[in-house]
């Protein structure tokens, strides 16, 4: 098997009836072993889904109509995916579901800039998936990060493609010189921002 093709698949969901009677179309990426989902914003009648044509039947306007959009779905993913063939060396599934989604592929963002947003959407969570004290310890992170940056390169972010081991020990050995923390907390540092970095 070539893992290196991407497979597209779409697929029901049909634990997730709504009160309509309908359910979600889902696509499925599959690259280099890895997978991704999302909701393509269709809804069918599970009686109306062909699991092997991966299509609506019979044919009729609201079946046609679904049919058609999914046919636009795999093209603009294959359009994507041929963009990020051509203009980048090494991609993943989370870039090709980024670049069909019209975003920037995570590898061509900046470190800080990928932190921000892992911020902004745990400070909305706050109170349900995390504590205050949780988002306040991503902030200061963050904050560590930025200073270092600025001592270290004399910038204001760093482009996360060019992200490799010595950054991070280099990094490590800042936090413990300049900043004089402890190594318990310079681990639990580096710990987040390796969350944010492999995410």
């Amino acid at each position: 098997m070539n893992i290196n093709i991407l497979k597209i698949l779409f697929l029901i969901s049909a634990t997730r009836i709504n009160k309509q009677g309908l359910v979600p179309i889902i696509c499925r990426l599959t690259f280099q072993g890895d997978r991704k989902a999302f909701s393509t914003g269709l809804f069918i009648n599970p009686n109306y889904w062909n699991s092997k044509q991966q299509k609506a039947k019979p044919p009729n306007d609201e079946n046609t109509f679904i049919n058609s959009q999914l046919s636009l779905i795999k093209n603009e993913i294959n359009q994507a995916f041929l963009f990020l063939q051509v203009n980048e060396e090494t991609f993943d599934v989370e870039d090709i579901f980024l670049q069909y989604k019209g975003e920037t592929p995570k590898k061509n963002k900046t470190v800080l800039h990928v932190f921000q947003e892992h911020n902004d959407k745990l400070e909305k969570l706050v109170g349900k998936d995390y504590t205050i004290g949780t988002f306040w310890k991503f902030k200061r992170a963050k904050q560590l990060l930025k200073d270092y940056l600025k001592y270290q390169y004399q910038k204001n972010d760093y482009q996360f493609k060019d992200m490799n081991l010595k950054f991070v020990q280099d990094y490590e050995f800042y936090l413990k010189s300049e900043k004089n923390l402890a190594l318990a907390t310079v681990n639990k540092t580096i710990q987040r921002d390796l969350e944010e970095w492999l995410r």
